[in-house]
């Protein structure tokens, strides 16, 4: 498998300057990399992925190989590091149809909206919350340390669908998809000490989502939400967390 993966490397990358500048060249070797099951191995086909089997002793080759040959690494973002594997486990096939592919081809990208200035350790205190009004959530709450929220347009949202006195704390939360480019949505970067801005706080004013944007149903956010959260801590058994976004 190394002996194949290195003739693969050597036959693609460099590749010409003919093919575009630096950053084409780049997206052109990811794209041959994942026809040739090297890379988004945990993706199926249909989605953009090359939908190859789990396996831990490959993935780390693969890292080995790509780095020593100096080849672009696969690129990692919240989407296809937490997200997709959170639709790929409790989608619909049209919600994993229309989310899956341009978050593998980095047209969507995502921030994450879990803590909140009251709820950060404990999501399960979070207040954020949407109400079904005919076929759309309306939300109103506020999120904090969202990463990217200030130049990612989606984001995964815990929000609180079910009230308090009718199902336990964990079981009233909902799992949402969310395009924070509406009216409703105020957006406060967080400076870091460089003086620019990673973590966001965010508000929600009447927002919206339609009302297929929960994942799993609602109320049952949280366990979703675990799904998300293993992929976060470990990333992939195939990818490297040094190389996420």
């Amino acid at each position: 498998y190394r002996a194949e993966l290195q003739a693969f490397l050597k036959a693609n990358w460099p590749l010409p300057e003919s093919l575009g500048d630096l950053e084409a060249r780049k997206e052109e070797f990811r794209r041959r990399a994942t026809a040739a099951g090297y890379m988004m191995r945990s993706i199926p086909k249909e989605y953009g992925g090359s939908e190859q089997p789990l396996d831990f002793l490959k993935g780390e080759i693969i890292r080995e190989e790509i780095k020593n040959h100096g080849a672009p690494t696969e690129v990692v973002h919240i989407g296809t590091g937490r997200v997709v594997p959170v639709l790929l486990a409790f989608g619909t096939p049209e919600q994993k149809a229309y989310w899956i592919p341009p978050t593998v081809s980095r047209e969507f990208m995502w921030s994450q909206g879990y803590s909140e200035p009251n709820a950060g350790s404990d999501l399960a205190a979070l207040k954020t919350r949407a109400e079904l009004v005919g076929d759309k959530w309306i939300i109103n709450g506020q999120k904090i340390w969202s990463s990217g929220a200030h130049k990612y347009p989606y984001m995964v949202l815990l929000v609180r669908t079910e009230p308090e006195d009718v199902a336990p704390r964990h079981a009233g939360i909902s799992y949402m998809l969310l395009d924070l480019r509406q009216p409703g949505v105020e957006i406060r970067p967080i400076k870091q000490i460089s003086g620019e801005p990673e973590f966001n706080e965010v508000f929600f004013t009447d927002a919206e989502a339609p009302a297929d944007a929960i994942v799993r149903g609602r109320g049952h956010g949280w366990n979703a939400s675990r799904t998300l959260l293993r992929h976060e801590h470990a990333a992939s058994p195939e990818i490297n967390p040094a190389d996420t976004l």
